[in-house]
């Protein structure tokens, strides 16, 4: 176990190129960083020991906007929180649990398809101690969560890493129907996303060269994304906060391409439907951020109007992987997507 709470010059430089490339080989990350392979595995697998990094499944763009997704807010009976978040985070439809402060204290991110308005009638519900829920359907990933990295390499390391990384073959192809193969190997990712395609092939009934070309397809079709996550506090990012508003879509299109390195704390922007139509995910070195970070978005996106802030005080589960009080892993719970 590490003694820093924050990761050293090397482990972040290993953060931010398997964020740029997931699933990028040692001997190709070793030529891009100027390292021995065999030192870059050992560094990264201790990280994944000691809990607090991954590589994380997300649904992609075009999951997300032809399934059903949500953001759901949970007002809990007191001295419940705990208990509702320990049994949600054993559902595969939950994706992420956040204890936060605001009018709700679990903020959760849903999705089901077809089958989620029959999970929240007939199991979310049915929870004691959940008083009642708000939902926010999710319509579009405008800004997405696996472009966010932290910047610790060069613009030429990065620019070879991008192309190296399966992401860069993405495109706008058409979603496809997602079959029980492919969901085998969004499972097997989720619980190792650096495994091997032969690794990948445990109960497809594939061979690993079908595993491959169907992840490449995954990939390419935004099914699914790859992200590294590490632990807030490790990065020196202890706090995190979402807003809400309003968002003139076209003024964001001009400029999503560069709100990233203008506004580098920027996680996520989702469209939402509802009285807002946005809800954005920022990271923070402390609280007293947020109203900076909120400045900057103002003069990049002169349109936003944000009306609500919440700040996370915990995250709980994100992408299906439970975290204990001090934002180590404990284990897996798969995606379930499509």
């Amino acid at each position: 176990m590490q003694d820093s709470n924050v990761i050293d010059e090397l482990d972040l430089e290993i953060t931010n190129a398997l964020q740029l490339a997931p699933r990028v080989s040692w001997t190709d990350l070793a030529d891009v960083l100027g390292a021995d392979p065999t030192t870059l595995a050992r560094r990264w697998q201790r990280l994944v020991d000691d809990g607090v990094a991954r590589i994380t499944v997300v649904p992609g763009r075009n999951a997300v906007t032809e399934l059903l997704s949500a953001y759901v807010d949970l007002r809990c009976a007191n001295g419940t929180v705990a208990e509702v978040a320990q049994t949600l985070a054993d559902h595969p439809e939950v994706l992420s649990i956040h204890h936060t402060a605001g009018s709700a204290q679990l903020m959760t991110v849903l999705t089901g398809g077809g089958q989620l308005p029959s999970y929240l009638l007939e199991r979310l519900g049915a929870i004691p101690g959940i008083l009642d829920y708000a939902v926010h359907i999710v319509t579009d990933l405008l800004f997405e969560t696996h472009r966010w990295h932290v910047r610790a390499l060069t613009a030429e390391q990065q620019s070879r890493l991008r192309t190296l990384s399966s992401a860069g073959q993405e495109g706008q192809v058409p979603h496809r129907q997602i079959t029980a193969v492919d969901r085998t190997i969004i499972a097997n990712l989720c619980m190792n996303g650096r495994a091997s395609h032969r690794e990948l092939t445990d109960g497809t009934g594939a061979s690993a060269s079908v595993v491959a070309r169907r992840l490449r397809r995954l990939l390419r079709d935004r099914v699914i994304g790859l992200r590294c996550d590490v632990a807030r506090p490790r990065l020196g990012l202890p706090s995190a906060a979402f807003l809400r508003g309003t968002l003139d879509g076209r003024e964001l299109k001009a400029a999503q391409h560069q709100l990233g390195d203008r506004i580098p704390e920027l996680r996520l922007i989702a469209a939402v439907a509802g009285q807002h139509n946005v809800q954005l995910s920022v990271w923070l070195r402390s609280a007293a951020d947020l109203f900076r970070v909120e400045d900057r978005l103002a003069k990049e996106l002169p349109s936003l109007r944000i009306v609500d802030r919440i700040l996370v005080l915990r995250t709980m589960k994100l992408m299906g992987h439970t975290f204990d009080d001090s934002s180590r892993y404990v284990r897996t719970v798969p995606l379930r997507i499509g």
